[in-house]
């Protein structure tokens, strides 16, 4: 599986795509492995943060060994699922701190997250933005991703440094003349 995504970043390369997002969020195959109600491995993928990320650490690996290092490569990070809008990582700030420095040590040129309101404390109110924890444990460019569609949340989220770009869906749908001020 692990060659099977990198074979397709090299064709992905090689038919003249500028880069490639690997998706590790939403409830997706690779966020299987990082949620811990939903891998119950026991082996060197499973039990602990930095075992449940491993997957995507040797993803991200073997991807970079295939495109080189010219080749843009991200990776999409949640904590909710497509089911489970408001699930949080148990361990909180520390396991997010494991999560985003493991996944930045595989060389990817950013982190995108996404929650299902990127402007909100990712563990309570005394926290920060899930794109703030990216950008200050990965320390690489982050995208944020969530409910963004108001431009004075996004530029106020670039603005504090909690993120470096913004990624819209719904709302760039909704209103294709969707500006920045």
């Amino acid at each position: 599986m692990i060659e099977s995504f990198a074979n397709a970043a090299l064709r992905a390369k090689n038919i003249g795509f500028d880069g490639i997002e690997v998706h590790g969020a939403n409830g997706y195959l690779l966020d299987q492995f990082h949620t811990d109600y939903t891998n119950l491995r026991e082996d060197e993928f499973g039990g602990t943060p930095e075992n449940r990320v491993r997957l995507s650490v040797l993803v991200l690996k073997a991807i970079r060994n295939k495109v080189g290092n010219n080749f843009v490569v991200g990776i999409r990070v949640s904590q909710g699922k497509v089911n489970d809008f408001y699930h949080k990582w148990k361990g909180e700030e520390d396991e997010a701190k494991i999560i985003f420095e493991n996944l930045a040590s595989a060389s990817p040129d950013y982190i995108h997250t996404t929650e299902f309101q990127a402007d909100k404390p990712a563990f309570g109110e005394d926290s920060h933005t899930l794109a703030y924890l990216a950008k200050k444990y990965g320390k690489i460019p982050v995208v944020a991703n969530g409910q963004l569609g108001e431009p004075d949340t996004a530029e106020k989220m670039i603005g504090n440094g909690e993120t470096d770009f913004v990624a819209l869906g719904t709302s760039a749908l909704a209103n294709p003349d969707w500006q920045i001020k």
